[in-house]
């Protein structure tokens, strides 16, 4: 649902509306193409709306030094499939994890290593696949975010172009073009700030399934 605008947010002035519109845009369209990857900018995709390196689905072998997982049925056994879930949430710290891996490699007995690889298998795919969701969903909100600055692009050469220029432009056609261009620059900047945590998500995951991975390799030795 979108927002109604605030009548606090109208300028009374349309000339003081522009001004401050146009300082906005000086001040975060320099920080757009940071924001909005641009091809050849280092980033393969250029809906890509971070900061940080965009790197697709993880390989087993950028996380995990031990036997292969390829094959393993994980869901298949109750007890596995819910340790992988208790274990994958990020609601569960990370400093009770190895508590939790410990038990259950207790409660196994002499099959605990083969438990033990099927419950990192289930964690690869689990935490993969959660990851994968986030950075297309980063994905997605980077092209709304260019679209939204190409339509601010718009309307502010519209906006200085001022009354007058077109036959067909009136006084009062330009002040919405102002008020319409303040709103999509306060949207456009309150998203990107929201960006700051998100971007960070798959980051987090994948440190996540690293230490995850590297506490399982030390129960099976």
């Amino acid at each position: 649902m979108q927002a109604s605008r605030p009548v606090s947010w109208r300028r009374s002035s349309r000339w003081g509306a522009i001004a401050w519109v146009v300082i906005a845009l000086t001040a975060m369209f320099g920080t757009v193409p940071a924001g909005l990857a641009q091809p050849g900018a280092g980033h393969p995709d250029p809906d890509w709306p971070c900061r940080q390196i965009l790197v697709g689905r993880l390989s087993v072998a950028a996380v995990w030094s031990g036997p292969s997982i390829e094959g393993i049925a994980w869901r298949n056994e109750e007890p596995i499939a819910d340790i992988v879930a208790k274990l994958a949430a990020r609601r569960t710290p990370v400093e009770d994890t190895e508590r939790m891996i410990e038990d259950f490699a207790r409660s196994q007995g002499e099959g605990k290593t083969k438990k033990l690889i099927a419950v990192f298998a289930g964690l690869f795919e689990t935490l993969n696949d959660e990851r994968t969701q986030v950075i297309e969903g980063l994905l997605r909100f980077g092209a709304k975010q260019k679209e939204l600055a190409d339509k601010i692009r718009a309307e502010n050469a519209l906006a200085r172009e001022g009354p007058g220029k077109k036959p067909d432009t009136s006084e009062q056609d330009a002040k919405t073009v102002a008020q319409d261009l303040e709103w999509d620059l306060r949207v456009f900047d309150e998203r990107r700030q929201s960006l700051t945590y998100v971007c960070e998500t798959p980051t987090l995951i994948e440190q996540r399934l690293f230490a995850l991975a590297k506490v399982i390799q030390r129960k099976l030795e």
